[in-house]
């Protein structure tokens, strides 16, 4: 679809009153699939135009390109498809909108290019070739050291012309004796909200908060397209984008674009994103880490919590209107920032859990 035009806005209005329109035709007391599918796709609409507020935003999808040099296929899903070199949004790590696909081999490369991908290679990871377990010293060198990557591009983004150089890649010396690395490479598929001529500069943001060793941008920008939404086959009507993404999917990108809406692009925002990313893909591989060291029973107990804070949020929060839901939901934030001084990460997370089911409910009932 084209990067602007009246025909584009007309398919989403159209696609709004034709979800009005499909559920007006259904009795209150009619709980047919129809029925029901209707008044789904009416609420979800509903939810959107709110977060909406009359502005001319669209849904996007970027699709990235991202190269590395790695052991062994292990070794590229480890580089390539799991914590690392993924899109980070203005509000963090939000996996609902973006999906990594799986790493195929880079056939042909250029000299240059090759000697590149070699140079960010983390020699660190090296000295632990006899553990590469999950969560292991071997993987844990890859994550320290993309963290250190992402700190390194903030510090690029801040920093006056021509004030920081960082090493050349090239120069961090030879491979052990023995060591061949092969190239691989994958393709990304972002989401992402854009209002007239925001297109573009969001997607290159996006694709800027995926670096090589030295901060800089890595992800290549393949293509964009808007996602205006389709015509229904079983009656013609127009289905809105929000079918593609759903509610939650829906609340994660309008909160990116509303961070995101008076300074895309800008170096200063990006770094802070780049910050943002480095403590937390450090965080949450040490927490998989520790859960995963657990015996089974104790992982159950751990899910078990979650599901339970889930589940008291719920109780806590009937009866309560949007705004004492979102003061609720502020508290618990407050308080998890507590509990992390303490180091008290699990009761944390749990609270981190339950101010998020506010704000949702929150949005729901506003």
């Amino acid at each position: 679809m084209s990067m602007s035009g009246a025909g584009d806005w007309a398919r989403l209005a159209r696609a709004v009153e034709d979800a009005r329109r499909r559920v007006s035709r259904f009795a209150d007391d009619d709980w047919s699939d129809l029925a029901c599918r209707a008044r789904q796709e009416a609420a979800d609409v509903e939810a959107w135009e709110r977060r909406r507020r009359g502005r001319a935003v669209r849904l996007w999808v970027a699709w990235l390109e991202v190269r590395a040099a790695a052991l062994d296929a292990d070794d590229a899903q480890v580089r390539l498809a799991g914590y690392l070199r993924h899109p980070f949004h203005r509000t963090g790590d939000r996996p609902s909108l973006y999906f990594v696909e799986a790493p195929v081999p880079c056939e042909h490369l250029p000299a240059e290019q090759r000697e590149f991908l070699d140079g960010d290679y983390p020699r660190a990871a090296l000295a632990h070739l006899g553990d590469r377990a999950p969560y292991g010293p071997f993987e844990r060198a890859h994550v320290e050291h993309y963290a250190d990557a992402l700190t390194s591009g903030r510090a690029r983004l801040l920093a006056r012309h021509g004030e920081r150089s960082e090493p050349a890649l090239a120069a961090r010396g030879p491979f052990p004796p023995g060591i061949r690395l092969s190239y691989w490479k994958v393709r990304q598929k972002v989401l992402f909200l854009a209002g007239p001529g925001e297109a573009r500069i969001r997607a290159e943001e996006l694709a800027g908060t995926i670096v090589d060793g030295s901060g800089l941008p890595l992800a290549r920008v393949a293509g964009i397209e808007a996602n205006d939404g389709y015509a229904s086959v079983s009656d013609g009507h127009w289905v809105h984008p929000v079918d593609s993404v759903g509610p939650f999917g829906t609340t994660a990108l309008w909160d990116d674009y509303d961070a995101a809406e008076h300074d895309a692009g800008v170096p200063a925002a990006l770094a802070g994103v780049l910050a943002r990313a480095a403590g937390q893909i450090r965080e949450v591989f040490r927490r998989d880490a520790l859960e995963c060291a657990l015996p089974p029973a104790a992982r159950e107990v751990c899910s078990a919590a979650s599901r339970h804070a889930a589940e008291q949020a719920r109780l806590i929060a009937e009866g309560k209107s949007p705004a004492e839901l979102h003061r609720l939901a502020d508290d618990a934030d407050q308080l998890a920032d507590r509990l992390d001084d303490e180091d008290r990460d699990g009761d944390a997370e749990r609270l981190r859990q339950q101010a998020v089911i506010y704000r949702r409910l929150a949005e729901a009932d506003s």
